[in-house]
């Protein structure tokens, strides 16, 4: 009988460290997910942020060269092609429609278009 209670006195404290440690285990984790919460919170803000503003860049590019003369100067040229090509990457990236594409899409109009946008919510 001693054996026996010998036996469960060891089984009841590995159980009560193991319970504690689980316990101070899932509160970090606990932690680190909230933490992690607010990054992805400010990272969606910051994106956002960034997808107005190529997207106004973008329009104003498209002001700018209306007719084509930014093209077709040598060294103006160069940057202002680079630059435009990598707003238009952005806007793609964000779902946009790049200035190449709006251009061949004048020709063609879609008779209708649909567009999905994805929503993230926690």
């Amino acid at each position: 009988m001693l054996i026996l209670i010998i036996i469960l006195s060891v089984l009841l404290t590995v159980s009560i460290y193991v319970n504690i440690n689980l316990t101070k285990k899932y509160e970090d984790l606990e932690t680190m997910a909230e933490e992690s919460v607010d990054v992805l919170l400010e990272n969606e803000k910051f994106l956002t942020e960034l997808k107005n503003r190529v997207l106004s860049q973008q329009s104003y590019l498209r002001q700018l060269d209306r007719i084509g003369s930014f093209e077709s100067d040598d060294e103006t040229g160069y940057f202002f092609k680079e630059m435009k090509d990598i707003v238009n990457d952005i806007a793609v990236y964000f779902g946009e429609k790049s200035l190449d594409d709006e251009r061949s899409s004048i020709l063609e109009k879609p008779k209708f278009e649909a567009k999905f946008e994805k929503d993230y919510y926690l």
